[in-house]
């Protein structure tokens, strides 16, 4: 099994190597209320992080920001929602 920190973005990296923290101040409990966890096979994986790196974003934020603009293009996402859905 491969070391899940071997499977990052170079900037999810840079921010874990440089003690930088999330930046909610809300806490880890209801966080996880909020969680989507999906699995993405490793060949999907890999050409998303190379996405991530070539925009100097974490895999995370990348997915984050596909799926709002997936959703306003949609029409699922109002403008006054949208404010509230962060990708940072």
């Amino acid at each position: 099994m491969k070391n899940r920190h071997n499977m990052a973005s170079d900037a999810y990296k840079a921010d874990k190597a440089a003690g930088k923290k999330n930046s909610t101040d809300m806490p880890k409990h209801k966080q996880l209320i909020q969680m989507l966890s999906f699995r993405i096979v490793p060949a999907y994986y890999k050409e998303i992080e190379k996405v991530a790196n070539h925009k100097k974003i974490t895999v995370s934020k990348l997915i984050r920001t596909y799926i709002k603009e997936g959703m306003k293009r949609d029409k699922e996402l109002s403008l006054d929602k949208e404010k509230d859905f962060r990708v940072d």
